[in-house]
């Protein structure tokens, strides 16, 4: 992921926390959010996808958690068969 900055975050590429994800969620731009989805797609047990499985129970933002969990769902899945 390119460098994003937030109010209270400078997310670098390779960065992943719960806050991290949780900015993205709240304040990133849909390329950002394209951008998170591409890196779990090629990953979806890494980095980023452990903080996205922290994230998802304490949530408050409307349709992202619910769409990432499905997401992880299905391409772990896909990479266990």
């Amino acid at each position: 992921m390119s460098r994003m900055i937030h109010r209270h975050l400078d997310i670098r590429e390779g960065d992943w926390s719960v806050a991290v994800v949780e900015s993205v969620w709240e304040r990133g731009t849909d390329r950002d959010i394209v951008e998170l989805l591409k890196i779990l797609w090629g990953d979806p047990f890494g980095a980023a996808a452990q903080a996205v499985e922290k994230a998802l129970p304490h949530s408050k933002v409307y349709g992202y958690p619910r769409l990432f969990r499905i997401a992880l769902e299905r391409w772990r899945a896909r990479k266990n068969n």
